[in-house]
């Protein structure tokens, strides 16, 4: 199977799954509290009613909350194409996924997300975008750290050949476990989850990429939820792979690989959501003036995951 069809397939496989991961969040959450839950394939149905509604856009707004929504989705498509989710010999293998243009691509959609929020000039735009710009300085240096650990490991930059450093290889060297830790950290800093953000709420003390979303509407909000959505469901199966990195198409694979691909990616997809409702559902959310310390957690534990791989080779 060429990389062209693999990255193609790949692309179409998260964009599908990606609303079905956060409707599956919910969906646990609401069981673990014992309700019924609506059903994961809610968020299909609400995006496609909002993409059907009028916008209500304020007349004080510049051209940079019409274009942010479309940077942001659009990062979050790249992102998806890039990262070796489906398979490890993608279109952009080796060249094009490094892993700083992976964080860089992630940056750029907080940025304009930002913007948006900004933009409109009005209270709790400004209180989400000051709060998110906190947590992404507090946050990018365990990101960076967390990343160029695997890169030590696996002796390249390129994110599908970081996954030479997961599966086996991390019963093999402890200390990356650290590193898988802290990627945890990062991914639900990342995502607005427990215990950073609470995604749910829309009160004003607690709220902050809700806020920043505040004023959008019709298809905006719809492409701001499908990127959200989007950029869950990516950090989920690329966390899945650097655990179990076997169920990954094989390059030059057949249909049977494919078919146990997706499959793979599927169950680790359904996993992490279980998982994650799991978390949410047993801590509570952080005050926002403790940032500091989850954040200095997350780097600690990044530091010393690449301390501890890269110093055997130094010595």
């Amino acid at each position: 199977m060429s990389s062209l069809l693999i990255t193609v397939l790949q692309f179409l496989l998260v964009l599908g799954c990606a609303p079905f991961a956060t409707g599956m969040v919910r969906w646990v959450k609401a069981r673990m509290q014992g309700r019924a839950g609506a059903s994961p394939l809610l968020p299909y149905y609400t995006l496609a009613t909002l993409f059907r509604k009028e916008m209500v856009i304020s007349p004080v707004t510049s051209w940079v909350f019409r274009v942010s929504p479309f940077v942001v989705l659009a990062t979050a498509l790249v992102v998806s194409a890039v990262l070796p989710l489906l398979s490890g010999g993608g279109m952009f293998a080796g060249n094009g996924d490094d892993f700083l243009f992976f964080a860089g691509i992630l940056m750029l959609g907080s940025v304009f997300l930002v913007l948006g929020g900004l933009d409109p000039g009005s209270a709790f735009g400004g209180m989400g975008a000051s709060r998110e710009m906190t947590i992404a300085t507090l946050i990018e240096p365990a990101v960076m750290v967390t990343l160029t650990a695997f890169a030590a490991a696996s002796g390249t930059g390129s994110t599908s050949g970081m996954l030479a450093a997961g599966g086996g290889y991390l019963l093999a060297h402890p200390a990356l476990l650290l590193s898988v830790l802290a990627f945890v950290f990062v991914l639900l800093a990342e995502n607005a989850r427990y215990p950073v953000d609470n995604p749910a709420t829309h009160l004003e003390l607690t709220m902050v990429h809700e806020a920043m979303v505040l004023e959008y509407s019709g298809p905006y909000l719809a492409m701001l939820e499908f990127a959200s959505s989007i950029k869950l469901a990516v950090f989920a199966i690329f966390l899945g792979n650097l655990l179990v990195p076997q169920t990954l198409l094989p390059v030059g694979g057949g249909a049977e690989s494919l078919v146990v691909a997706v499959l793979g990616m599927a169950a680790k997809l359904t996993i992490m959501m279980v998982l994650l409702a799991l978390l949410e559902s047993t801590i509570p959310k952080m005050r926002f003036y403790r940032m500091q310390e989850y954040s200095a957690m997350a780097f600690g534990i990044a530091l010393a995951g690449l301390v501890l791989t890269i110093l055997p080779n130094i010595v």
